[in-house]
């Protein structure tokens, strides 16, 4: 994970709850912005780096590959 997501993120909480999150852009928009409301620093400079990574590895694709994998029974 990005040292700065994590550095970011992991102040309140583990990272399993981003990777067990599979969240569209939008979705990880609202999800930056609700976690700003509560304290988080992401600064505007990296706003789009946070996003672009976020989605990228995390996003709703990453999620249906897995969920496949664990109802075919093969491991990731």
């Amino acid at each position: 994970m990005q040292p700065k997501i994590k550095a970011a993120c992991t102040q309140c909480h583990n990272t399993s709850r981003i990777t067990e999150q599979h969240l569209s852009r939008r979705q990880w928009t609202a999800e930056l912005e609700k976690m700003e409301g509560l304290g988080a620093v992401i600064p505007d400079a990296d706003r789009n780096a946070f996003l672009n990574y976020l989605t990228r590895n995390f996003g709703p694709e990453k999620g249906a590959s897995k969920t496949a994998a664990k109802k075919s029974g093969s491991a990731d």
